[in-house]
């Protein structure tokens, strides 16, 4: 059920209200929310959801006791195993096949069909952060299955995060705060309008001209690679930062706060700040929960290297069931790994002088930008060669052909960095630009103004389009 559809308005209407008129009945009503929220993907898949949240909930009571670490693993394996079946599996089984050369898959294969259950990757990493958390003793065991339900399927963020942790949710559900009134609403409708229009408006027209150069891909000369890159560069943020702040906008509504996934991170002038704005929790969780048990920088440059690659190839098989993903996160690697090094390096006092200027600033973002982008051709190209052939294309400028039909895409990639931009500009200047707004416009007058742009832009949805991570 995707978020800018008549159908999940009315389920979000529906709840809302029943939420405010029943207090009592808060986390009730949560509960079925998730529940008809998840079923729309099928039945079974929801049984699945519930059957291993279950059993993970029922495990995590062993996991302060005796045999605790049997426990954990036995949890860490049900959850992975859950994952890998569903979305690594016919992954798996053709790379074998093609290397030993064994026929272990035929045109009717029953992996070739298995569909992904909707937000498997997400559900798996928050189920897991809260078992090793709990055997860590960094939070008790929930006792009541309810909460847990909720914590593990509230529906705003259930499809594509944010990936939140049991320390931050948890006390929020089990102790569902006053009835938001005011400021909270008008706040999570503010959040909800702000992702919609970056999803109906600015993501969705994006993929209509990525969509077409990426179609055209092997026609495409050097100038028209770059823009095909730049346009899903562009897309790919702005579609997933809108449910980001959808999820976050409509949490607000329930008295609930999530965590920030983007902080404009293409403004970002090195792969380590960048992955402290880009898909922010899923960043952390691959820190807490892979570099970090790894060894993390405890022994040494050389192990922290071997862990940085290592955390970041299994984020980007995380992301996909396929070796451009792989690839995807072995080059974000590569890049952490280098900063890493640069950072280290004695500079001499002339460079240092440099890049602590304005000027040098803004050329490292505009280059580093640069290296985001080829990135992106593998998360978006099918296959290694196709992704290979239009980086070289991209990176050799050749054939170097400008050709005027092009220069409108430019001028939208612009428009769209300088966008980005003002975007940052508006997040410092948050609480400046709220006090003015708020001093004109009492909350309920704002509210309403929200309110009647989501219903604007609701109606004029032409044809509907998922959100790009709801595919991982």
């Amino acid at each position: 059920m995707l978020f800018h559809t008549p159908e999940f308005m009315f389920l979000l209407i529906i709840a809302f209200v029943l939420y405010y008129f029943l207090p009592k009945l808060r986390l009730y009503i949560l509960a079925a929310a998730d529940i008809i929220f998840y079923s729309v993907g099928g039945m079974g898949y929801l049984g699945l959801f519930l059957i291993i949240s279950t059993v993970t909930y029922l495990l995590s009571w062993k996991l302060q006791g005796e045999g605790k670490k049997y426990y954990l693993w036995l949890a860490i394996c049900l959850n992975v195993g859950n994952l890998v079946f569903f979305k690594y599996t016919f992954f798996i089984l053709t790379n074998l096949q093609k290397f030993f050369t064994v026929p272990l898959l035929n045109q009717n294969s029953f992996f070739q069909h298995l569909l992904l259950p909707i937000g498997i990757s997400f559900y798996t990493f928050e189920l897991i952060a809260y078992i090793v958390d709990v055997y860590q003793c960094k939070i008790p065991p929930v006792r009541s299955w309810m909460v847990f339900w909720v914590f593990i399927s509230f529906f705003p963020h259930r499809v594509a995060g944010p990936i939140m942790r049991g320390k931050d949710l948890i006390a929020q559900v089990d102790k569902l705060p006053a009835i938001p009134v005011g400021n909270t609403v008008s706040l999570g409708l503010a959040y909800l309008a702000m992702g919609l229009v970056k999803k109906i408006i600015i993501a969705d027209n994006i993929a209509v001209w990525a969509n077409n150069f990426f179609a055209a891909s092997s026609g495409l000369n050097s100038t028209g690679a770059w823009v095909a890159a730049y346009l899903y560069t562009f897309q790919i943020y702005y579609d997933f930062s809108a449910y980001s702040e959808m999820a976050v906008g409509i949490s607000y509504l329930f008295g609930i706060k999530l965590a920030l996934n983007f902080k404009t991170p293409y403004l970002s002038a090195n792969a380590t700040e960048f992955w402290k704005r880009w898909h922010i929790t899923l960043s952390e969780w691959i820190r807490d929960y892979i570099y970090i048990p790894l060894g993390g920088s405890w022994y040494g440059s050389r192990r922290k290297y071997i862990n940085l690659f290592i955390a970041m190839a299994i984020s980007g098989l995380w992301h996909g069931a396929a070796w451009t993903f792989v690839i995807w996160g072995m080059y974000h690697g590569i890049m952490l790994i280098i900063h890493n090094i640069y950072a280290k390096w004695a500079k001499p006092q002339w460079l240092e002088r440099f890049s602590g200027t304005r000027f040098c600033h803004v050329l490292t973002v505009l280059v580093f930008f640069q290296f985001i982008t080829v990135g992106w051709v593998f998360f978006r190209v099918d296959g290694i060669a196709n992704a290979a052939r239009m980086v070289f294309k991209m990176l050799t400028f050749n054939p170097l052909h400008f050709d005027t039909n092009l220069v409108k895409y430019l001028a939208v990639i612009v428009f769209l960095f300088i966008l980005h931009i003002v975007e940052k500009w508006g997040r410092h200047n948050y609480h400046r630009l709220a006090e003015i707004w708020q001093r004109f416009l009492p909350a309920p007058i704002r509210a309403f103004a929200y309110t009647m742009l989501i219903i604007i832009l609701i109606i004029s949805i032409k044809t509907q389009s998922s959100f790009i991570y709801f595919q991982f």
